[in-house]
């Protein structure tokens, strides 16, 4: 097979950085399905919302806002807000996006008659609890989502990965970025089982070229990788392996992110 280190955890995170041990980051997830002409939502987000949400960060109300649109479903968007802290997280209110902000700003006034958007969810709250980060940014993820009932088994397998597989490879991997989070609201069990997904990474790609290479299955291809051999060894010895009951994957693009 390919080298499964392109098809696992070989992420790029939003530029976010986890500042304190003591400090929990906090990312909102957003999701959004829109009707009408997604174009012109996507001009709208960078045009517009972008740079509100850009002074919202100078203000320090948020960390960071950023936009990614589903590849499978083109209509469908997923928007991160960024939080430094629950404190941070307390403290905001939309207010950020208003016509007065916008017009101090010189913004010019979306088309909103193209199109209508709509949430299609709750909002999550994600806790982003580990990440091993390069300088490249990545145009497609895969988004992990997994499912879990004891937390520190999720997160021990985690960084693992982490310290024995992305650190170790950063000169020899431009771009292979890594993150994990684990979701603070919205969970639900049922008989002693997680029933949504509670555990998430994101693997980051320079192109969907590269992405879809990396699953795919070659006749005759070993795996030779040392890095990942050591940390299969590893996970065993700790039985850590059935860490995760679950896990789906999804493709998204990458649009925008109040850091360009």
């Amino acid at each position: 097979m390919k080298n499964l280190i392109l098809a696992f955890f070989c992420v790029l995170i939003f530029n976010l950085a986890i500042a304190q041990e003591d400090e929990a980051y906090l990312i909102q997830f957003h999701y959004m399905e829109v009707t009408g002409d997604t174009e012109e939502f996507i001009k709208t987000n960078k045009e517009f919302y972008k740079k509100l949400a850009q002074k919202g960060v100078a203000e320090e109300k948020w960390a960071g806002w950023g936009m990614m649109q589903s590849w499978s479903e083109p209509n469908k968007f997923l928007f991160f807000h960024h939080f430094k802290s629950p404190k941070q997280y307390a403290a905001f209110d939309f207010s950020i996006f208003n016509n007065d902000i916008a017009q101090e700003l010189g913004l010019e006034t979306p088309n909103w008659e193209t199109f209508e958007a709509k949430g299609i969810a709750p909002f999550e709250i994600w806790q982003i609890v580990d990440n091993v980060l390069s300088e490249q940014q990545s145009s497609y993820f895969i988004m992990n989502e997994f499912k879990f009932t004891d937390r520190q088994k999720f997160v021990d397998l985690n960084r693992l990965w982490g310290e024995l597989v992305m650190k170790t490879q950063q000169k020899e991997n431009i771009g292979a970025n890594w993150a994990f989070g684990i979701k603070l609201t919205n969970n639900h069990w049922e008989d002693g089982q997680m029933v949504n997904y509670n555990g998430i990474s994101f693997d980051g790609f320079p192109s969907i070229e590269a992405l879809l290479k990396s699953a795919t299955y070659i006749d005759n291809s070993p795996n030779q990788n040392k890095y990942l051999e050591t940390y299969m060894k590893e996970i065993e010895e700790r039985q850590l392996s059935s860490a995760s009951d679950a896990r789906k994957q999804s493709i998204w693009k990458f649009i925008d992110d109040s850091w360009n």
